[in-house]
Order: structure tokens, then sequence, then C-alpha cells
């Protein structure tokens, strides 16, 4: 995985994307995104459709007429599905929180001396 280095202004792009994109019925799991979707993006997150320079200005992002490449959006995500928030746990966070408790016949223990001096 690459290392995101993009500005807060790109960030909250990429964030925007992911955050509306499926209420939009875009589909975010993928690295192109087409003029019309990031549109969509852009009046959901400013209210007007001008998609960001830092991605219509970028030759090295462009994947053919009006698509452009957003790997930030898939590497985003994946940093996302490794973090659990509090309060919200996965399958395997649940595996290894059920670990069986020792009943108090397994449990060690000496018996305790009370000296009565």
């Amino acid at each position: 995985m690459n290392t995101i280095a993009l500005t807060n202004r790109q960030m909250i792009y990429v964030n925007a994307i992911i955050e509306h994109g499926p209420s939009l019925g875009l589909d975010i799991n993928k690295v192109c995104f087409t003029r019309a979707e990031l549109r969509q993006v852009s009046m959901a997150l400013k209210g007007k459709i001008w998609i960001p320079n830092w991605i219509t200005h970028d030759q090295s992002r462009r994947d053919g007429r009006g698509c452009f490449q957003i790997p930030e959006v898939m590497e985003v995500m994946e940093q996302q599905s490794t973090a659990v928030a509090p309060g919200h746990e996965t399958e395997a966070d649940r595996e290894q929180d059920s670990a069986p408790v020792p009943s108090q016949e397994e449990v060690p223990c000496e018996p305790m001396s009370i000296s009565m001096d």
C-alpha cells in the first residue's frame, strides 16, 4: 500500500467520496472515478459541481477520457477497516474476547494459613 501523502483539503475530498458515494449510488470500491461521479460528490460536499484541480490537472491521475484515478480512496478504506472504533467490534475481536474464563476449580490456589497467636 502506498503512503497517503495528501493535504488536509485533499483528505476532506477523499473522505467525502467515501462518505457520500454510497448514498449517491456510486461504487466506491474502485480506483477510477468518472467526471460525472466526482461532480456528484462535489455537489454533496460543496454544493458546486467543480472537481478539485489536484485531481483534474494531474496528468498521472488520468485514466482515459473523463476518468481519474484516486487510489487514496481504497487506501483510506483499508485503513479504516483495520482500525476499530470504540463500541464497534469485528468478528475477530469477538473471537479474541471470548476466551474461556477459568472456573473456580481450575484456578490453582493454596490454602490460607492463619496464625492465632
